[in-house]
């Protein structure tokens, strides 16, 4: 059955690069395959699902690579290299549709959504643990920052590549890339540059990796079950703070069952529950408000 669906994918994205989204319907994409228009719908309930499905598939597929190239035996320099030259490739293989997105407008659902945070956060921790094994100890502070401007020069490149079609030698500019990377985090070593992303950051971007694709409004519930049980187990909490913290969690899932949540008595709520000085909890706090910024 998934051969099934990727042949469907695969031909959509064909269609779609060629006539357009709004100019490509579900018979012409099954017409390409040579299939009834019926059975596409066992598969995607509508063209927009079909959308969703390939941009879906595109991200997971985008991670998949950069942990490939994270776990391989590649020298750590070498993995850089990799990354940078991966984000081009994946442009050339894809830009037809890629054009198609930037050129109509679509709504994200929340799930597409969330697959993109988690999509990217997953390759700043990559680069994140790879910039450490290349610089050693001394970057380590400094490698949550230092990630986030890696993928700012590749971002920034590739963006006249997407909308100037401007072209570049990857291979040159991926040495370009490393020497500026390698200038940068020695001058914030010897400089003892002020850190902007820290090890919050850092646990947050962790936690977004490890939670599967788009835990949505599910993950969070169960991760507030998860704290109640907790804090209700624990000595360590005293009436005081366990009534504050019971009643914070309480007032986040009553603002998620509603139909317009307001993200601002969720943040505060978040705030407040930080303020509680009780290390047993913080690991699992940190991990609520990296699937809540998920949404939000």
């Amino acid at each position: 059955m998934e051969g099934k669906k990727d042949k469907i994918i695969v031909a959509a994205i064909k269609c779609f690069s060629e006539k357009g989204y709004r100019g490509t319907s579900i018979q012409d994409i099954a017409d390409s395959l040579g299939i009834a228009k019926g059975s596409m719908y066992f598969y995607f309930k509508s063209k927009d699902d079909l959308l969703q499905s390939i941009c879906k598939h595109y991200l997971e597929a985008i991670v998949k690579q950069a942990q490939a190239v994270a776990e391989s035996s590649l020298l750590p320099k070498e993995k850089l290299a990799k990354l940078i030259i991966l984000s081009y490739e994946q442009y050339e293989r894809n830009q037809g549709f890629i054009s198609t997105l930037i050129q109509e407008r679509f709504d994200i659902k929340d799930e597409l959504h969330e697959l993109i945070v988690k999509v990217r956060r997953v390759l700043l921790l990559s680069s994140r643990s790879i910039i450490c094994e290349q610089y050693g100890s001394e970057a380590e502070p400094y490698a949550c920052d230092a990630a986030v401007m890696f993928h700012a020069f590749i971002d920034g490149y590739l963006g006249f590549v997407i909308l100037e079609k401007k072209q570049f030698n990857v291979e040159r500019l991926s040495g370009f890339i490393l020497k500026r990377l390698d200038e940068l985090i020695s001058g914030m070593i010897v400089k003892n540059s002020d850190i902007i992303m820290g090890m919050d950051i850092l646990e947050q971007w962790s936690s977004a990796a490890d939670a599967g694709n788009g835990m949505g409004k599910t993950g969070i519930l169960a991760q507030i079950d998860t704290i109640r049980t907790e804090v209700e187990g624990s000595i360590k909490f005293t009436a005081d703070q366990r009534n504050e913290i019971t009643a914070a969690l309480q007032v986040i899932e009553v603002e998620l069952e509603k139909s317009e949540p307001q993200p601002v008595v969720i943040k505060g709520m978040l705030s407040l529950l930080k303020s509680v000085k009780v290390g047993e909890i913080k690991k699992q706090l940190v991990k609520l408000e990296a699937y809540v910024l998920e949404i939000i």
